[in-house]
C-alpha cells in the first residue's frame, strides 16, 4: 500500500513539475491545429526570413509546410512554438500566410510582401545614368 501511495505520489510530482517547466509543450500540440500568433517581421521582401510566433506547430514532418499565398515558403527551422521561412519569390501584395502541421492546418494570418527594390535605380529615362562623370 505505501509502494502504490509513494508511486502515486512521485507521478504527480513529476508530472506537476514538467507542467511548471513547460516540459509538455509538443505533447499538447498533438491533435491541435497550429495557430500563427504573429509574424516577425510583419511584413517583408521575396528572398528575406521571417519568423512565424504561435502553437501547436509540433515537430517537423513530411507533411509540414508553410504557403505564403498558395506558394511554398522554404522552412529554414522548425520548433514547436516558432517556424523561420524564406519569403518565396512573388509580386507584392497581402497575401495569407499558412501552417500545415500533417493534416491540421492553422487560420490563414494576413503577411505583407515589399517590392523588390528597382535595379535600375540611378538610371535616366532614356537608360542613362543620373550621376555626373567627374573628370580627374
Amino acid at each position: 500500500m505505501h509502494a502504490v501511495r509513494a508511486t502515486l505520489r512521485a507521478s504527480w510530482i513529476c508530472a506537476a513539475a514538467a507542467l511548471v517547466a513547460g516540459c509538455f509543450d509538443d505533447a499538447r500540440s498533438v491533435g491541435r491545429a497550429p495557430v500563427i500568433e504573429e509574424a516577425r517581421p510583419a511584413a517583408a521582401r521575396p528572398g528575406q526570413r521571417v519568423t512565424l510566433i504561435g502553437l501547436n506547430f509540433g515537430l517537423p514532418g513530411p507533411a509540414d509546410g508553410v504557403t505564403l499565398g498558395g506558394a511554398p515558403a522554404r522552412v529554414e527551422s522548425w520548433a514547436d512554438r516558432a517556424v523561420l521561412v524564406t519569403v518565396p519569390a512573388m509580386q507584392p501584395g497581402t497575401f495569407d500566410l499558412v501552417v500545415r502541421n500533417g493534416d491540421r492546418v492553422s487560420a490563414p494570418l494576413p503577411f505583407e510582401v515589399r517590392p523588390v527594390p528597382d535595379a535600375g535605380l540611378g538610371q535616366d529615362a532614356d537608360g542613362g545614368s543620373d550621376v555626373a562623370d567627374v573628370a580627374p
